[in-house]
Order: structure tokens, then sequence, then C-alpha cells
């Protein structure tokens, strides 16, 4: 069985006690139950994000006549004919209460798969199955796949407050970190170092906000960092992109590109990564599975709305920034705040929270001729203000958020939502908001959580040839009309 540690099961922290409470039983028996699951197979590994959980009765997860107890067909029939009407992939879950923080599977987990799982894959019609044995520290699992080949499971991302990770054996053991990060390791440890060292964090948008993360990141020793922006930098923007020159202004050079310099002045070895795009292309969004945290630095309803079904489709964390400069109609300052929004799982989303305004989606979706029509009065479209200050304020304290996830150290109080009026310095905490309808994160059978397919997201298609477009108008790729009834918002 090949090996490829970048299989992986996500599975948010609320799931992630029920089913440890089920199968971590105190009678030290072996217990069972069946996992449904959004897969995305990408780039030779496969990603798994827990959508359903099914505690299996003793009765379902009987004494075996090849093991010590094995899954009842009838469950696996019942779960697999569900799998195949729902499009996801079958993972069952057992447990080994003698194992620590080693795991295998054994000898008659590998055969009840030889058994089972051909069957399985003809039944579900998905991707992949996968066995998987759960200790009270570690993992093990195998990945079949529908061609025929098998891999062990890399790990469980347990997404949380905390995020936590379960292996086969300990990681992470006898790091040393660098040395120029030895004020940090004085408080979180050489482990945590590793664990920082070992993270890819997306940050969407290298403007104001954007920017201060990246050059933080690159400070704290980020392993990985994905930087998506397509804008160029422009003299208003001098006083607030960190590392941007006059010279970058004159020369409209994108704000990736001045970010990938900052960083690799920091620290060469960081594998920066500047994505010229846009997260509403399927191409640029698909680059977001791939990373352990997102965090979000552009203030359109298109980012958000894209970044949070992203979120929980594939259960990435995310962090959403803002600084604004609230005004009343004689130019008079009303208030001035910022805000730090965490989006993790089972916990609602931007959406549930009703910061994704369709109104100004159905703007951004449109041309610049069609916003011309719509502008009756003739008036230049408002800037808001932006000052650096500001802007670092809200990335420090999203980033302390993240910090305290990494390592370990945050509160479940630390994953609402914070408003801090800064002239005041009150800080504002504001209650979860979770719609069980809501398209994103809900429990109905239309919802996209961990449903791990970008072809049920608000995302633009690849464009197709230059000769496809209509003369005189707008490729009918770049139409906003899906991206828009995705969204939920009704067109004509």
């Amino acid at each position: 069985m090949a090996t490829n540690p970048l299989n992986e099961l996500r599975i948010s922290a609320a799931d992630y006690m029920r089913l440890r409470a089920h199968l971590l039983r105190p009678d030290h028996d072996e217990h069972g139950a069946i996992v449904l699951a959004g897969s995305y197979p990408h780039d030779n590994r496969v990603l798994l994000a827990a959508r359903e959980l099914h505690l299996l009765a003793d009765q379902e997860f009987p004494p075996g006549t090849h093991g010590y107890r094995q899954f009842a067909a009838s469950a696996l029939a019942r779960l697999g004919n569900r799998a195949a009407k729902e499009g996801l992939s079958l993972i069952t879950i057992h447990s080994h209460p003698g194992a620590g923080d080693r795991n295998a599977l054994s000898a008659d987990d590998l055969g009840a798969h030889e058994r089972v799982f051909p069957h399985l894959l003809d039944i579900t019609a998905a991707p992949v199955v996968v066995g998987v044995a759960l200790g009270d520290r570690s993992v093990a699992g195998e990945v079949w796949a529908a061609d025929g080949s098998r891999a062990a499971l890399g790990r469980i991302r347990v997404v949380g407050a905390n995020i936590d990770f379960l292996y086969p054996a300990p990681q992470l053991r006898g790091a040393r970190a660098d040395d120029r990060y030895d004020r940090q390791v004085r408080l979180f440890g050489a482990a945590g170092q590793a664990r920082l060292g070992a993270l890819h964090v997306a940050v969407i948008g290298a403007g104001g906000g954007g920017s201060i993360l990246i050059e933080q990141l690159a400070h704290l020793g980020l392993g990985t960092i994905t930087a998506i922006d397509f804008d160029v930098v422009k003299r208003h923007n001098l006083s607030r992109i960190m590392g941007a020159t006059d010279a970058d202004a004159q020369g409209t050079v994108k704000k990736v590109a001045v970010a990938q310099r900052l960083v690799h002045a920091i620290n060469p070895d960081i594998d920066f990564r500047a994505v010229d795009g846009d997260i509403a292309d399927k191409d640029t969004a698909a680059l977001l599975t791939l990373a352990d945290y997102m965090l979000l630095a552009t203030d359109t309803a298109t980012a958000r709305l894209v970044a949070n079904a992203v979120s929980q489709a594939f259960l990435i964390p995310l962090i959403q920034i803002g600084a604004k400069v609230e005004t009343r109609e004689n130019g008079e300052i009303e208030q001035i705040y910022t805000a730090v929004r965490p989006v993790l799982p089972r916990r609602g989303c931007l959406a549930c929270a009703r910061l994704i305004d369709p109104i100004a989606l159905q703007r951004e979706a449109a041309t610049p001729e069609e916003r011309a029509n719509q502008n009756y009065l003739n008036e230049p479209d408002v800037i808001d203000p932006s000052v650096t200050t500001l802007n670092a304020a809200a990335a420090a304290a999203a980033l302390n958020v993240m910090l305290m996830s990494v390592i370990g150290q945050a509160t479940d109080e630390l994953a609402s939502h914070r408003i801090t009026l800064m002239r005041e310095g009150t800080v504002l905490t504001l209650a979860d908001e979770r719609d069980p309808a809501c398209r994103w994160c809900g429990e109905s059978a239309n919802s996209r959580y961990a449903r791990a397919d970008l072809s049920l997201l608000p995302l633009r298609a690849p464009a197709p040839p230059a000769d496809t477009a209509r003369p005189g108008g707008r490729a009918w790729w770049q139409a906003p009309l899906r991206l828009l009834r995705h969204a939920g918002v009704r067109v004509s």
C-alpha cells in the first residue's frame, strides 16, 4: 500500500467529539461508525470532508466471523445506498481502544477491506471508499480508489476553535527551530514553531489589510503562503500596502508581486505563491482547497461569497477582517471600528450572519457599462477611507486567533465574531448565528456543506476560446447570472 501523507479526512470539532465519545467508550471494546463525506481527488491526493456522521448500534457492528467485529451488511447497504444518492464517499470507522499515539490497521482490517470495499465502490459509485481505525491520539486508514489503487490515509484534521491533527505516529518531535524564531519558541516551543512551519495559509487580497497579514505571516515563519489578488499598486495605495514603493505605483506592479518581494526579503525559504487572479474563477478557487487556513482581506461581496462557500464545502477555517469608518450625511464621523470574523464548520457562516449583501453582489457582477447605467445620479463611486493602523489592528487580531488555534491555546469564545470600537476601545463579542436552511452551512439536502465539490459553488467556469465571445458584448462565461443564482439572488 502506497503512503500519501496528503490524503486527509477533515471533520468538524463538534462531529469529532460525538464520534470519539461513541467509539472510545470506558468499556474499552471496539465500536463502529460510518461517515459520509464529500471527496475531492486532486493532484494525486484525496481530500475528504465529513458531512454525515452515522453512529452504529452494537447490532450493526456485531462480532465477526473473520475478525473480532465487523460492519453488518445491512448497515453497509443502507448507508452505501445513501452515499450513492447524495454523491458522497463512504468511510467505515472503528475504534482501536489500545492504540495511544501510534496506530496501524490489523490484518483483519485489511482483509475486511479486500472482501467489502470492491462492492462498496460499486454501490456508491464514489471516487473512493475509506477504512479508518481510531485510537486515543492516533489514526490509521486505507483509501481505495475506483481505479483500483490504494493508499494510506495520512491524517485526520479536526477543525474547531483549535485545529488538531491525528496521525498514525507522532509528528514534529525533536524539531529544532531556526534561531530567527527564538523569541517565539520561548512562548510555544519548537513543536509549535514546527506546526507554523508546516502550515499553508491563503490570503485573499494583498492590499492594505492583506499585505499586513502577509508580512506578519512571514515573520511568524509560515511554511507556505498563497496570496491572491488581481490588482496593481496605485499611488493612493502607498500609505497602506506594506513594501510598496512609488516605483511600484508608476510601473503598475501587481500587489502580489510586491508581497512576494517582501516575504522573500524576510525569509527566502518560505514557499510564497503569488496568484494574479480572482477567487470567483474556478481555477483560482481550486487553489484554496489545499490551504490549512484562509484569511479574507478584501471587502467585496463576491469575495465574501466565494471564500465563505469554499470554507464550508471543504471545512477550511476562514477569518474575514475589515476596518470601517462610518460617516453621517454631513460628512461627520459616526463610528470607527475593526471587525474580525472567524468562520468554522457547524458554527454558522458569513451568510448566516447576513454579511453577504445580495445587492452588492449584483452590482459587482455587472459590467462597467451596466454599473454606469445604474448610477442614475451620475456621481463617482465612493472610495472608503482606509488607514494602515486600523488595518494593522484588524490583521493582528485575526492572526492571534489563527495562532492560538494552531498552537492549541484558543478558547471557544475566541472563535466568535468581534467588533472593536476604536475610539472607545470597546470590544463587542457577537453570538454565533446559524441558519439550518443556509445554502452553505445548513442541514438541508441542498446545503453545500462538506460536499468538497467546486462545481456546486458560486464560481465562474474557465474561459473558453476568445472566438466564443458574443460580438459587441461580454463572453457568455462572464455573465453573472450563474454566480448570482448560486448565491440565492433572484435574477430575471
